[in-house]
């Protein structure tokens, strides 16, 4: 049977597409996720983070040791209402972070509901550029452990500070929603698929996006979902900045990122599948296209699912003349360029209607570039990592 109206009401309520407009004078909300996992890589070609104490081991944040706080979170959130038609949002997560942020700020944003339609938000918000981007870190609201990284770890965009607007137009029993949003963004992580180490120093991936300008238009049901979304950006990357050839350095580069997906909630039969393109161009990183499918299936309270996922890069090569210029470029060119596919088993047990366990089971085949300067050729070698994960998602 699908979740009891309840839970559905509980991952609403944390959700900045929900047109909710009581007056109580606060309302409090959130979630917890608890996650255990590791891997069989153990070849230090991974680096995760500027930890000098943190294991470099890894891939994903993970290796061959189990962590339990790699992606394990808890938040808040707490909403009020100001009047009947405006009120006020603060999500606050508290996670290990390789920033050194242990709580931030994911959200906080003013609503006015200029109509029972129009609702515009001002501050700090969460872009719509996936299926799952409302509520991507409430564990509870999907079957995966995370949403495929395939897709999900492709755009380095997890909140603006900006403004949106969103406008749902009710046609029958299926609801139109067209959501326009801009702003600015700076994200200091590691991308955990494509940032190897390039030097004998862990360094993260300090990214900044500015005039922001994106849309999304999506029709909802009680069966699903279909959107399609697109996002452009300038983007600035300050991690090797001064120490960058002029060919590979972001000050203010074009990127344009698109997406559609769809999920499907019918009867017992569960099925979401999202298409990505990252055009980067101008930035001197990879183009990527990505993509997923997910299959499942509800038996009671057990939801087994299968996901396969691809994400594939290419990228312009330098053809400088200086033979010094074009080898850095290539190579560090060429460590971006990891393509990967994967296979991921998963089972879901709902433990009521707050709280579920998944447990997952993944095999990615990855193929590693290496520019080889004095034949002006790209090496490839492959690698299959198995990552096993558990986690335990609490919402309240």
């Amino acid at each position: 049977m699908k979740k009891s109206l309840l839970s559905l009401v509980a991952i609403a309520a944390l959700s900045t597409s929900a047109f909710a407009a009581g007056m109580d004078d606060i309302r409090i909300s959130g979630f917890v996720n608890v996650v255990a996992g590791m891997n069989d890589v153990n070849d230090g070609e991974y680096q995760v983070g500027v930890n000098a104490n943190k294991q470099s081991n890894s891939y994903r944040g993970y290796n061959d040791t189990y962590d339990f706080q790699n992606e394990s979170l808890a938040a808040i959130q707490i909403s009020s209402s100001i009047t009947e038609s405006m009120g006020a949002t603060i999500q606050l997560i508290a996670q290990k972070d390789d920033a050194g942020d242990d709580i931030r700020m994911e959200w906080g944003y003013v609503y006015f509901d200029a109509t029972d339609e129009l609702r515009i938000l001002a501050g700090r918000i969460r872009p719509s550029l996936f299926l799952y981007s409302d509520y991507l870190d409430v564990g509870y609201a999907y079957n995966w452990v995370t949403p495929p990284s395939e897709v999900y770890d492709q755009v380095n965009i997890s909140n603006l500070d900006g403004v949106s607007a969103a406008y749902n137009l009710e046609l029958g029993d299926n609801v139109l929603t067209t959501t326009v949003f801009g702003g600015n963004s700076s994200d200091k992580k590691v991308n955990p698929m494509y940032e190897r180490k390039m030097t004998t120093n862990d360094s993260l991936l300090d990214l900044e996006f500015d005039n922001i300008i994106g849309g999304e238009l999506s029709i909802s049901n009680d069966y699903g979902k279909l959107r399609a979304g697109y996002i452009q950006a300038k983007a600035t990357e300050n991690t090797y900045k001064n120490a960058l050839p002029e060919e590979l350095k972001q000050d203010k580069s074009g990127a344009q990122f698109y997406g559609v997906g769809i999920n499907v909630d019918y009867e017992d039969i569960l099925f979401a599948a999202e298409y990505i393109v990252r055009d980067m161009d101008e930035t001197g990183a990879p183009d990527i296209n990505a993509y997923y499918a997910m299959l499942g299936y509800r038996i009671g309270d057990f939801t087994p699912s299968y996901t396969y996922a691809v994400a594939d890069s290419t990228m312009e090569f330098s053809t400088s003349t200086a033979p010094l210029v074009e080898g850095q470029v290539n190579k560090m060119r060429a460590l971006s360029l990891d393509d990967r596919n994967s296979h991921t088993l998963g089972i879901r047990y709902d433990v009521n209607a707050m709280a579920a366990v998944t447990l997952e089971y993944n095999r990615a085949d990855v193929t590693h570039s290496t520019y080889v300067a004095p034949t002006k050729s790209i090496s490839e070698e492959d690698e299959t990592i198995n990552t096993y994960r558990v986690a335990l998602n609490v919402v309240f």
